[in-house]
């Protein structure tokens, strides 16, 4: 068999990532590219900007296989990326190589359902960023790269569009805030540049990636926040991650081998389960998530006003703390507390009829002091 060419590199990874804002990939996966990238460099033990002179089929199976302490599914991940760019470049792979770098694996939802207990614990110990993040997230359905990428201008009244290029697959679309979310984000803007100064001041000096080991040089990217930010939240992916990480660890933090059991991702999965449990149509509910199929984006037609109403008749089954809403559980708990009142009174009352009924039964063989201390018994059951 004659020796394999060596392919001509098309791409370094700066080029590589280039072409990927070109072809409007998000900004978010753009950083996933280069992570995964970085690690991979790391593993070589070589600058980011030498990588595309170390591309071959057996670099990257012995990189897939130092990944031992990582759960399968992040693994294929990771070299699915890798994959990409490997083959934009010219490495060929035969049958068998494609499928050691391009495992099938079963992934397991073990994950934790978040509850609104959970929720509003988070939402009392957070500020008024958090809990605008909070609240838009429970209240949309939104992904966590989607949110990060919202704009102030994206934002109409109580209607939010996703833009096609921030979104997953390109299926933008618009997405609703209940009140509560809408009261929450208005109390946000009144801080937002305040806290845009505050943290520009922070990061002056902070740099992206892990600390380098005692002794080696400090060459990671010094962090350089947007000037004139128009995005809703101002933060980053991994901010907003940071962000529900810390709060959760505070109310629950339960751990799973790999990560917490539950993720800021689970904002998303609880939209989808109250939505719906609080009489959402179904078809409403996987449109706003624009995860529609085929009979959905073929035979469900629905207006924007009639989505918008539809939402709302329905959307207190998304309010985390909202007041009127605490009010209605208020009500409810104290109905609930007065009915087990009146049906102890009952239970006395009718003891109390039993004792009359005992008394006149055995009147005639008690003496007077038994009558007045069956009478004092009765009076004392009454003024309970």
């Amino acid at each position: 068999m004659p020796p394999k060419k060596t392919p001509q590199i098309k791409y370094d990874v700066e080029q590589y990532l280039i072409m990927l804002r070109r072809s409007k990939r998000s900004e978010q996966t753009i950083a996933n590219y280069r992570k995964v990238l970085n690690s991979y460099a790391r593993f070589l033990k070589v600058p980011l900007d030498r990588v595309h002179h170390h591309l071959s089929v057996s670099n990257l199976l012995k990189f897939a296989d130092s990944r031992n302490q990582f759960s399968d599914y992040g693994t294929k991940n990771v070299l699915s990326i890798l994959h990409r760019y490997f083959s934009v470049n010219g490495i060929v792979f035969d049958e068998m190589e494609y499928n050691a770098v391009r495992p099938k694996v079963e992934r397991e939802h073990n994950d934790k359902p978040l509850e609104l207990t959970t929720l509003q614990k988070m939402m009392d110990l957070t500020d008024a960023h958090g809990r605008a993040l909070l609240s838009f997230l429970v209240s949309t359905g939104c992904r966590p790269g989607e949110t990060c990428e919202i704009l102030l201008s994206d934002v109409k009244g109580d209607m939010v569009a996703i833009r096609n290029e921030i979104a997953k697959g390109h299926h933008g679309g618009t997405v609703f805030l209940t009140a509560e979310a809408r009261e929450y984000i208005d109390l946000w803007l009144r801080e937002r540049d305040a806290w845009i100064k505050t943290n520009r001041a922070r990061a002056v000096k902070l740099r992206a990636g892990p600390k380098p080991k005692p002794g080696e040089p400090d060459t990671r990217k010094i962090i350089v926040m947007q000037k004139n930010d128009q995005r809703l939240f101002a933060l980053s992916y991994s901010s907003l991650q940071g962000i529900f990480s810390r709060l959760y660890d505070k109310v629950d933090g339960e751990q799973g081998k790999y990560h917490a059991k539950c993720t800021v991702h689970a904002c998303r999965k609880y939209f989808r389960t109250q939505a719906a449990l609080g009489g959402m149509h179904p078809d409403l509910v996987t449109g706003i998530m624009r995860q529609t199929g085929y009979l959905d984006s073929t035979y469900v037609r629905m207006t924007e006003e009639e989505r918008q109403k539809q939402f709302h008749e329905h959307e207190t089954a998304l309010y985390i703390t909202r007041a009127d809403h605490r009010i209605q559980t208020g009500k409810l708990s104290e109905l609930e507390r007065r009915n087990a009142e009146l049906t102890a009174r009952l239970a006395q009352v009718e003891q109390v009829q039993q004792e009359k009924s005992a008394i006149r039964a055995a009147g005639a063989e008690l003496s007077p002091t038994q009558m007045q201390e069956l009478a004092e018994k009765v009076v004392s059951m009454m003024t309970k």
